[in-house]
């Protein structure tokens, strides 16, 4: 049975405490229940009943907690759930204005009702604004999950991977500068005095620097005309994906030019490092492209972050897979800046992919054996990098935008 989000009771007074940052005000009521907004007063996040949500600008929200045998369940709330959930969070949110009346700052107390200016149906109804700005944005980076995401394109160039859907509703389509710029004046205003969070600048979608160079010159000079990144604005620079396909057309001038644009790292899917996992998975390029393309952002002075897929190849393809991604990423020269994902392999029940373990005579892999596939990229992929390099876990059904 999936556990639904508990109704919550609303004590008549409890130990409040306020953590007021520049950009989020998060409170603790009893230290056992707390609330966390954006400079708009959005609500942001919350731990209930031992239960964590988070919500995402697009109005989603995750919810998270531990099933007992040591493992996390994840999923996103059902409308009915999600709305009953804001009522709730709100009503507890009225108690605590009236006792931060009597100790809090003006500027705790104006935080608190802009957040009570957010009910339910106005958040619900902030779910259609942000269809009309975006597409639906359908991975980051762990990395970027507080970017802003900026879509100079649409969808994804290649969408032909045999293990990914992300993509399959929507063509690829580049942005023109003035429907570009258009874009990121609406997504300035929707997020609003939400902007401090936001860490960065992601350009999406799946691939956007394969855009053209003189119009992804033109894209990149709009990001700067309407952000200042810097110290001053606490925005990094400009991150994207990349697939291999499109990083064999662009040159090392191309990539020094996206450097001095302020592009800081790019994201390649190389998956597995084996020619035949790769087939499988019907990705455009090859694993030695990828190690070309790698080189060549790292001799423009662009950092990297080099995605694997654990369980990828199935069983009979297991080890060659481990180890050839381990070669792979050994031959990439990776080192301070530079981040591996190695993520569990979740196929869609309609992805072609099982289809061809099938015919490969390859038995897609277990939780289990994904699980501990993954600690074994995770440690070769540790001993191989060189120093500063990164290896984490990425676990797509976190990614919440």
């Amino acid at each position: 049975m999936v556990p639904t989000a508990p109704a919550l009771r609303c004590p008549s007074q409890s130990n409040l405490y306020f953590n007021h940052q520049r950009h989020f005000l998060t409170v603790s009521e009893d230290l056992q229940r707390t609330y966390s907004f954006d400079g708009e007063g959005r609500l942001l996040s919350s731990f209930l009943a031992g239960i964590n949500y988070r919500r995402g600008l697009c109005g989603d929200i995750l919810m998270r907690h531990p099933d007992g045998a040591g493992a996390k369940v994840r999923r996103l709330l059902e409308p009915e759930e999600r709305r009953q959930l804001l009522t709730d969070v709100r009503e507890h949110l009225v108690r605590i204005r009236a006792q931060a009346r009597r100790s809090q700052s003006a500027a705790v107390c104006a935080w608190l009702d802009r957040a009570l200016s957010w009910d339910v149906n106005r958040l619900e109804a902030e779910r259609e604004q942000f269809q009309g700005i975006y597409k639906p944005i359908s991975i980051l980076p762990p990395d970027q999950y507080l970017a802003l995401v900026l879509q100079a394109a649409e969808g994804c160039s290649w969408n032909r991977c045999s293990f990914c859907t992300f993509y399959r509703d929507r063509k690829f389509r580049i942005k023109n500068a003035a429907e570009f710029r258009r874009h990121v004046q609406q997504v300035k205003t929707f997020v609003g005095r939400g902007m401090g969070l936001r860490k960065s600048i992601f350009l999406g979608d799946a691939n956007a620097l394969i855009i053209p160079q003189a119009r992804l010159r033109e894209l990149l000079q709009i990001v700067h005309e309407e952000f200042t990144i810097g110290e001053a604005t606490g925005l990094k620079g400009i991150y994207a994906f990349l697939d291999i396909f499109g990083a064999e057309q662009k040159s090392l001038s191309d990539y020094r030019e996206l450097r001095d644009a302020q592009v800081r790292r790019v994201y390649l899917g190389l998956e597995s490092g084996d020619e035949t996992v790769f087939r499988l998975l019907n990705k455009p390029g090859a694993p030695a492209t990828c190690i070309e393309a790698v080189r060549t952002l790292k001799a423009a002075g662009i950092n990297v972050g080099i995605i694997l897929l654990a369980g990828a190849g199935g069983a009979r393809l297991a080890e060659r897979h481990v180890a050839r991604s381990l070669a792979a990423l050994g031959a990439m020269g990776l080192g301070d800046g530079d981040l591996v994902y190695i993520s569990p392999l979740i196929v869609p029940p309609d992805s072609p992919y099982a289809a061809q373990l099938r015919e490969a005579g390859s038995p897609a892999l277990d939780a289990a054996a994904i699980n501990a596939q993954l600690e074994r990229l995770k440690a070769g992929a540790k001993a191989v990098l060189g120093s500063g390099a990164k290896a984490t876990l990425y676990h797509i059904e976190e990614f919440l935008y």
